[in-house]
Order: C-alpha cells, then sequence, then structure tokens
C-alpha cells in the first residue's frame, strides 16, 4: 500500500463508499498525497482550537478535483464542484455560496488566518504554530483564490460572520479546496457522533460509531494527521509515511501479557499477513523467468529446491512477521526482512524520546518551524497513543524493527532517513494494540 487511498490509508471499512457516478467526487477514493495538506492541517487545527480556547471558532475545509472549466467565480460552479453547500456536520449547518470575490492569494492566507485569531483568548503556542504554518502552506501552493460570500438556506440571509475561502491548488495533484472559519456549535442531536474518518473527509453520509469506539477512531486519525505533517516537514517523498493501525485486539489483559497469546493473535491479523506482500518487494516475474527485489532476500536455488521437496519454508525472509521473545534483542543493524524485536518499556520509551529530539533537528534544518510544532506533532502520533493504550503504567508488550541499540526509526548515526526501508512498531496493551509503519516514500 506504498500509494494508498484516503479510505486505506485511514483504515475506514465502516465506509460504504458509493460505486458508479455517486463515487464521483467522493474524497476517499482519492490518493493520501499531497493534496491532503490543507486538510491534515485544518482537521488537527479544529482539534487544537477546541482544546485550547473554547470560545475560537472552528475551521473547516472540503477538497475536490479541479474542473476543466472555469469554476471559481459563479456560485453554480462551486456548487457543481462539490465545495459547496459547505455543510458543518457537527451541527448540520448548511451554507450556500451567494457571491464571488477575487483575491490574492495572499490576501486569502491573511483572511484565514484572521478569522482563526479572532477568538477573545490568545492562541495556545501550538495553535499559533500551526496557523503559521498553514498561512505558509497557502502561501506556496495556493494559485488563485475567491472570497465566498455565503447565506444560510433557511432564511435566505447573508451570513456576516463567517469567513469562506476557496482556492485553486498547484501541486503535482491540481485540487480545488475550500477553508471555512464559522462559529463553534454544538453537536446536533443526542445520537451517536460521527466516525471520525468521515469527519475528516467531509462523507455526505457518515458512519455513526457507539462512544466507546469513537475515542480510538478520532485518536487515529489525529495521529495520522499528524503524522502527514511531519512527514512534510521531514522532507519525506511520500505524505503517508507514518501508517497508523489502532484497534481492540479481543485478548482479556492477562493474554495480552502472555507471549504465546499475542503471537497466536497477531498471526491472525491482517496486519501480520499484509506485510511482506506489501513492503518486501520480493516477487517472481514468470515472463522474465527471474526473481526480482533487495538482493539479500531473493531466495537461493537451493532454498527453493527445499520448499519443492521437503516443504520446509527457507526463504531469506520467513521470520520477517516473527515476534521475538523479551530480551531476545537484534545482535547488528536492521535489514529489511528481519523479525520483529522486542523491546523493554523503559528502553523503548527512551528511544521514543530519542526520535523526538531527531524530528526536532531535522526539521530545523529543512523548514523554519521551531521546536513547538514538531513537539506537538509527536505528542498526537506518538505519546497520546503510547498513553491511552499502555495505560498510565505503561502496561504494554512491545516490538519494532530494532537494531542492537534498541533504535527503530532512526539510523545507525542517529539522523532519520527517509529513504530508508518501512520499520515497524507494534505495541499491544491490556486492551487495544498499535501498529506503525515509517516508510518515507509511502503516498509519493
Amino acid at each position: 500500500m506504498l500509494s494508498p487511498t484516503i479510505e486505506q490509508f485511514l483504515d475506514h471499512p465502516e465506509h460504504d463508499a458509493p460505486e458508479g457516478d455517486a463515487a464521483e467526487g467522493d474524497l476517499l477514493a482519492e490518493d493520501w498525497n499531497e493534496q491532503l495538506d490543507v486538510a491534515v492541517r485544518v482537521h488537527l487545527l479544529d482539534r487544537w482550537l477546541s482544546e485550547d480556547a473554547p470560545d475560537a471558532p472552528m475551521v473547516l475545509t472540503d477538497i475536490r478535483p479541479e474542473p476543466n472549466e472555469p469554476w471559481m467565480m459563479r456560485p453554480d460552479a462551486l456548487v457543481k464542484t462539490g465545495l459547496f453547500p459547505a455543510v458543518e456536520h457537527t451541527s448540520g449547518t448548511r451554507r450556500d455560496p451567494h457571491a464571488c470575490r477575487a483575491i490574492a492569494v495572499a490576501e486569502a492566507a491573511s483572511a484565514v488566518e484572521r478569522a482563526l485569531l479572532a477568538g477573545g483568548s490568545a492562541p495556545s503556542r501550538r495553535v499559533e504554530r500551526l496557523i503559521a504554518d498553514l498561512r505558509e502552506l497557502i502561501l506556496s501552493q495556493g494559485r488563485e483564490a475567491v472570497l465566498v460570500t455565503v447565506v444560510d438556506p433557511v432564511t435566505g440571509a447573508v451570513v456576516p460572520d463567517e469567513t469562506h475561502v476557496v482556492l485553486a491548488w498547484e501541486t503535482e495533484y491540481d485540487a480545488a479546496l475550500r477553508i471555512s472559519v464559522v462559529p463553534r456549535r454544538e453537536r446536533e442531536g443526542r445520537g451517536e457522533p460521527r466516525h471520525a474518518a468521515c469527519s475528516f473527509a467531509a462523507c455526505p453520509d457518515g458512519v455513526r460509531v457507539p462512544p466507546e469506539e469513537h475515542g480510538v477512531a478520532e485518536a487515529k486519525v489525529r495521529a495520522l494527521c499528524a503524522g502527514t505533517v511531519l512527514a512534510a516537514l521531514l522532507k519525506c517523498d511520500g505524505r503517508a509515511a507514518f501508517s497508523v493501525g489502532w484497534r481492540p485486539h479481543g485478548l482479556d489483559p492477562e493474554q495480552a501479557a502472555d507471549l504465546d497469546e499475542v503471537r497466536e493473535w497477531w498471526e491472525n491479523t491482517s496486519w501480520c499477513e499484509e506485510y511482506d506482500d506489501t513492503y518486501l518487494g520480493v516477487y517472481y516475474d514468470y515472463g522474465a523467468g527471474a526473481w526480482f527485489g533487495p538482493p539479500h532476500l531473493i531466495p537461493t536455488q537451493e532454498q527453493i529446491d527445499n520448499i519443492d521437496s521437503e516443504g520446509r519454508d527457507d526463504y531469506p525472509a520467513r521470520d520477517c512477521t516473527t515476534l521475538g521473545a523479551p530480551g531476545e534483542s537484534a545482535t547488528s543493524l536492521w535489514m529489511l526482512g528481519d523479525q520483529l524485536h522486542s523491546l523493554q518499556t523503559a528502553a523503548f520509551l527512551t528511544e521514543v524520546e530519542a526520535f523526538r529530539r531527531a524530528c526536532r533537528h531535522q526539521c530545523r534544518e529543512t523548514s523554519d518551524v521551531s521546536g513547538p510544532l514538531v513537539d506537538a506533532l509527536l505528542d498526537e502520533l506518538l505519546a497520546r497513543p503510547l498513553e491511552r493504550v499502555g495505560g498510565p503504567e505503561r502496561r504494554m508488550l512491545i516490538w519494532a524493527d530494532a537494531d542492537e541499540d534498541g533504535g527503530f526509526w532512526r539510523t545507525d548515526d542517529h539522523s532519520i532517513d527517509v529513504y530508508e526501508d518501512a520499520r515497524r512498531l507494534l505495541v499491544v496493551g491490556p486492551h487495544e494494540a498499535l501498529y506503525m509503519i515509517f516508510n518515507g516514500d509511502s503516498g509519493s
């Protein structure tokens, strides 16, 4: 899944994606790549605003493929793109476009920034940094912009206290997108909340989930968004560099602490089953009559003969999904195809902090972004998920594609190689499991 769709990357099978004509404009069917740079920032920013400043506005976005005909200056054309009517799914509020005014991209960036800072409270450092990062992104990637005046379809009256900016987005993947800053509203009704993936993708008919499932779904989408922003700051080739799987494992707490029970559970997960096909890159081309892939993983003729004659699996990567026993650490530098090595909790948490420092250092070298934003992103990507999965006592079993020093996302020189092969992290807590893969090329 090196170029996953949004639905695949969100791991959102609950969504009954439309087919045929109805699928046109469905965001979940699009690829997870640079076209989502605004969407992931807006999703995180809205959550941070709600947590850090209760009087702050909401910020929403929608994205669609850019039409092949003029579309920016006519309200009816904006509706045709799918960017309007603008629907705020928390309250169900709808807005129709009334008039469009062309503005410079710099003015659009300033309009969004002013609207976001219009609340009575001073912004937190993480909010301030992410707003600044969003502004720079708009300035660098926006091609054209319009400011849209909207009306309430119920009353027909113009709505004065909202900001709706529409941009033509120019990257490798041209897109039409809308950024809306509106007053924060209460959730409509008392029913079950929308699945976080549907909120992110602005699905017209979102899946509802029980409150006990909503928390992990929301945290996972936030982690994916944070990983995508971090991938951009680290200059990864792909925006899907950090994939996040997170689900209840169905074991009771005693079983979740037992190696044999966890191994049996792991071997029956889709995470285990899909790894070698997705990331190892070893295959036999019948037309060419030859094996292709990393040289150290291509089987010898003797190994192939052993399988044919004795049924033994002697392939070089045969242990790549094996969970190593505690205390059985790696003996050398990690290589693609190695088994997952067990890490002690204390050493693992030390390595997480070392990874944080490496990210902070590397981002300072490649951009003007300072520490507070990187730290806030890593809180969403790693610190908070680990706290939820392991609990305050950090009761968890941990495996990773680690080297002899326990490093799993840093190289032997302690930097972060964004071109290195995919490296996994599996954390099993009393009730939930977290499975992450870092691969800088994913989503390129």
